[in-house]
């Protein structure tokens, strides 16, 4: 009898675990240790990190049932406020686990166990999961509040996320670059440490670059290795650890002078359905701290490894996260007309993008579009707004630390066109094998908690549809071909033509006038699978007397007829 009350007794604790081990069980109460931050979670690893208040005899113990721990890491030795570092290999796909830290002074005799904190590791496909999304907390500068903050990551810890994503404008103050030093640059990413580990002993932690992180190309050139760039980068990783290109992450392979080695800027991972994929939209525009115009790029190395990493990819869902659309200026579907990102000149009329950008495929919109990107979720602004365009979400993340509910909505609100709300709070992204819902959580502090707003409520909740290929089955599968245009609609006497085919087969690729009339056949022969570019040139077809109207493309193999309408001008 005593041994079935123990196994109901741990049955109920593992049942309450696993809602409420984050806000109940992890209070931390000693002096000696605090901010464990989980990172870079794999299918079998997860790296922890803490940063001892003393000097420590430390390890971790962990296992898969509660308060049961089969399994222990090596012990380590600390210093004071010294970053330690635990990889935890070894570990089973798509299983929870449940860890706890040991430690005890040098001159101690027994070990101190800390609370239980838990994580899983990569789920498959099939898998419902959450994740969730804060954006610039600007601790820093006063600009945000710390009790604000510490509700929004509370009703974080309440969602019992997978993971956390923090998307930039966190850790440092680019205002006044000759009032920092690198002990300054260290002490403002060391300030975020108890925030974050509010909540990442249980969710891992990932980080988007904002751009007053500073690690932008305009610094990294200014007197290097004594600028804000190279702190902020040595800063960053000595405290946080981000991904890096390891067989389970992809990103940044190049390594960086002055110690800062890999610089874990851009990366990315499949987790269930999704894809999620981190840009760094500041590394490489060298111009000035606010790069404008072409000037702002995120370069040719890291469009290639985002092009590819797209292409590669057919999960349901695609997430891409960056700091903004373009890295600075306000506002989505106003932004993403120009430049890199839209292909046109500030004008929104001249096509610039072949002149600009030669070699590359197409602009960062529509290379997302053309891979069926979900959501594309950006900070910057400071509150809530949503916008899509040509089918692709813009999610603006609102600010989780604004006491007053407004600050982003009144000075950027009128840089959106579409859905855009006041408030404070956080990003929760549920994703299912039918859906994924995106849910605004507001955030209130108790004064101002009321009949009519209640802390944790939904703000704003949508959802979007996952790739099911051209089964419509549920499954996704790839599309056996894509049409596309690499350059603008309307086209014109220099356009060219973008396909795909997943299998090798005939391909006709032919355009034809509003009345059904073939005008001319572009392709016309067996291809094997890949991507391929028809000209279309009114000169070298014989016809550059076409006149202004609509007409259509379409290209035929396997079985299937893709057609988009197109307007010549001339």
């Amino acid at each position: 009898m005593k041994l079935v009350k123990r196994v109901l007794l741990l049955c109920f604790i593992a049942m309450c675990c696993t809602h409420i081990y984050g806000k109940a069980l992890f209070i931390d109460t000693n002096t000696f240790v605090s901010n464990q931050v989980l990172s870079r979670p794999t299918n079998q690893s997860i790296t922890l990190s803490i940063v001892p208040k003393k000097a420590l005899h430390v390890y971790f113990e962990y296992g898969t049932t509660p308060f049961v721990y089969t399994n222990s890491t090596d012990i380590k030795t600390s210093q004071v406020n010294v970053p330690l570092r635990f990889l935890i290999s070894g570990l089973s796909s798509n299983t929870r686990y449940y860890y706890r830290i040991k430690y005890k002074e040098i001159s101690a005799s027994q070990f101190t166990a800390g609370d239980q904190c838990t994580f899983i590791t990569q789920r498959p496909r099939g898998s419902s999961f959450k994740f969730n999304l804060t954006s610039d907390s600007h601790l820093y500068d006063k600009k945000g509040i710390a009790k604000m903050m510490n509700i929004t990551l509370d009703n974080i810890l309440n969602d019992n996320p997978d993971f956390v994503m923090e998307m930039g404008d966190t850790f440092g103050d680019d205002r006044n670059p000759p009032l920092i030093n690198q002990q300054t640059m260290m002490q403002l990413h060391y300030n975020f440490l108890p925030y974050i580990g509010r909540i990442a002993h249980s969710s891992p932690f990932y980080f988007c670059l904002g751009n007053h992180e500073a690690e932008c190309g305009y610094y990294l050139n200014q007197t290097p290795p004594e600028n804000l760039a190279v702190w902020g980068s040595l800063a960053r990783k000595y405290y946080y650890a981000n991904p890096y290109p390891d067989g389970f992450y992809t990103g940044n392979n190049e390594v960086e002078q002055y110690g800062i080695g890999q610089p874990e800027n851009y990366y990315a991972w499949e987790w269930g359905d999704a894809l999620f994929v981190v840009l760094d939209v500041y590394r490489y525009a060298t111009a000035d701290p606010s790069p404008g115009l072409w000037d702002w790029t995120i370069g040719a190395a890291q469009y290639n490894w985002f092009k590819q990493t797209l292409e590669n990819s057919n999960a349901k869902y695609k997430f891409v996260f960056a700091h903004h659309v373009r890295g600075y200026g306000r506002g989505a579907k106003i932004m993403v007309k120009n430049f890199e990102w839209g292909g046109y000149e500030n004008n929104g009329t001249t096509w610039g993008f072949t002149t600009n950008r030669p070699g590359w495929a197409a602009p960062i919109h529509q290379l997302m579009v053309q891979n069926k990107v979900s959501v594309f979720f950006q900070g910057h602004d400071h509150l809530f707004a949503k916008e899509t365009v040509d089918g692709l979400v813009y999610q603006e993340v609102p600010m989780p630390s604004d006491s007053s509910y407004t600050i982003g909505y009144l000075a950027n609100a009128d840089a959106y066109t579409d859905v855009k709300l006041t408030g404070t709070g956080h990003i929760r992204v549920t994703v299912n094998p039918n859906n994924a819902v995106v849910d605004y959580v507001k955030a209130y502090l108790p004064t101002d908690t009321n009949s009519s707003q209640h802390n944790g409520e939904i703000g704003y909740s949508y959802s979007v549809s996952p790739n099911v290929g051209i089964n419509g089955l549920g499954t996704y599968l790839p599309s056996q071909a894509e049409l596309y245009q690499n350059y603008p609609n309307p086209f014109n006497p220099s356009t060219k033509i973008n396909y795909k085919i997943s299998k090798q087969g005939f391909v006709s690729l032919k355009l034809y006038n509003s009345s059904g009339q073939e005008i001319a056949v572009l392709v016309n022969e067996n291809k094997t699978a890949g991507n391929y570019t028809a000209d279309f040139s009114t000169e070298n077809s014989g016809l550059k007397n076409l006149p202004s109207g609509i007409y259509y493309f379409q290209l035929q193999t396997g079985g299937i007829t893709l057609t988009k309408k197109a307007v010549l001008l001339k």
